[in-house]
């Protein structure tokens, strides 16, 4: 099931308490990751592209998926901006997007409800906890194992470290063992290298905005 599930449904199942259905991170830090994601997955669609050293928007139709298609939009608009003026623009959509799938998908629940749109009435707890037990496990191996992954995984994992979010994927008493790992993929071997310009763009966007807003 994790394999049908996009990059930005993966992070948010991955950050909520199964229980309690509320974040175990600071949701702006989970909702700029999977804005961060976003923007990687239309790298894999060929909606972005590098242009003398920068991301710009290909000359595609839009993108089916109404969020890729926000973020192809802010590139096509405001190809002058910094990129994590295009993260914070389609964040706060690509984390409601993420919420949506993960329920159409039956993998949580909804509690509660959303006051003029906001979360903090609402929680998701997880149903299907071996989804996301299988996906944790997938991606633990990455890091403490050394375990190749493919090139959506490894982008994944790179958004995951470099968006705070480690403690998801790995308990504090493995962060030290699990250092290779992210370096290792950080360093682009493998799959993660084809990557290249659309990683470091949107990591170096992700962590600008994180370090601007004191998380």
């Amino acid at each position: 099931m994790d394999s049908q599930l996009t990059m930005g449904e993966q992070i948010v199942l991955l950050a909520l308490d199964g229980r309690s259905g509320e974040l175990r991170e600071p949701p702006l830090r989970v909702g700029l990751a999977v804005s961060a994601a976003t923007l990687l997955g239309l790298t894999f669609s060929g909606h972005v592209v590098v242009r003398d050293g920068a991301l710009a928007a290909a000359p595609l139709p839009p993108p089916a998926d109404p969020v890729e298609a926000a973020m192809a939009e802010q590139l096509r608009s405001h190809p002058e901006a910094k990129p994590q003026a295009w993260l914070l623009a389609v964040r706060e959509q690509a984390l409601t997007a993420a919420y949506d799938g993960l329920l159409a998908k039956g993998l949580v629940r909804e509690e509660g409800r959303k006051v003029l749109g906001i979360f903090g009435s609402v929680t998701y707890p997880v149903k299907d906890t071996a989804t996301a037990e299988t996906l944790r496990a997938r991606l633990a191996a990455v890091v403490l194992a050394g375990q190749e992954p493919d090139e959506r995984t490894a982008a994944l994992v790179t958004v995951l470290h470099h968006a705070g979010l480690r403690a998801v994927l790995v308990p504090d008493e493995q962060a030290g063992a699990a250092e290779a790992g992210f370096a290792a993929i950080d360093a682009g071997q493998g799959p993660a290298a084809t990557l290249g310009e659309a990683v470091r763009t949107a990591v170096a966007a992700l962590t600008a905005v994180i370090a601007v807003s004191g998380l």
